[in-house]
C-alpha cells in the first residue's frame, strides 16, 4: 500500500487536473462568436455613412464590449483592392473614415466568397 502523502498528492493532482480540464472545455463550449467585418469605403455622403455603415459598425463593436460576440478582423475594400486592418478599430474610427472612389462590386464579391460568414457594411444596396 502507498503512503497516505501519496494518496493525498495523487488525489489533489488528479482533481486539480480534471478542474482545469472541466474549465477549458467549458470556456471553448460557451464562447463568444467570432465574427469578421468587410467594409465597404467607396464614396458616400456623411449622412449616410454614419446610417448605413458606422451606426451598424458601433452595434457590432457593442456587442463586443459586452462580450456577446468577437470582432475577429475588420477588412475595407476600396475601387484600389482589399486592406486588412491591424487591429480592431474603435466606432470613432469608423465614423471619421474616409470614403473614396466609385464601389467596386467585384472586389465586394472576392470579399464575400473569402469570408462567406461576414457582416457587410455597405453605403450601397
Amino acid at each position: 500500500m502507498r503512503n497516505p502523502n501519496q494518496r493525498l498528492i495523487y488525489t489533489l493532482g488528479l482533481g486539480w487536473i480534471a478542474f482545469a480540464a472541466l474549465g477549458l472545455g467549458l470556456r471553448h463550449l460557451l464562447a463568444s462568436p467570432r465574427v469578421t467585418v468587410v467594409i465597404d469605403r467607396s464614396y458616400c455622403d456623411p449622412a449616410r455613412w454614419q446610417q448605413r455603415v458606422s451606426d451598424r459598425y458601433a452595434d457590432l463593436y457593442d456587442q463586443q464590449e459586452q462580450r456577446q460576440l468577437i470582432i475577429d478582423q475588420v477588412i475595407y475594400v476600396s475601387d484600389l483592392g482589399q486592406e486588412v486592418a491591424t487591429s480592431v478599430p474603435s466606432p470613432d474610427e469608423i465614423e471619421t473614415l474616409s470614403t473614396f472612389g466609385r464601389p467596386n462590386p467585384t472586389q465586394m464579391q472576392q470579399a464575400s466568397q473569402a469570408y462567406p460568414e461576414a457582416t457587410m457594411l455597405t453605403c450601397g444596396n
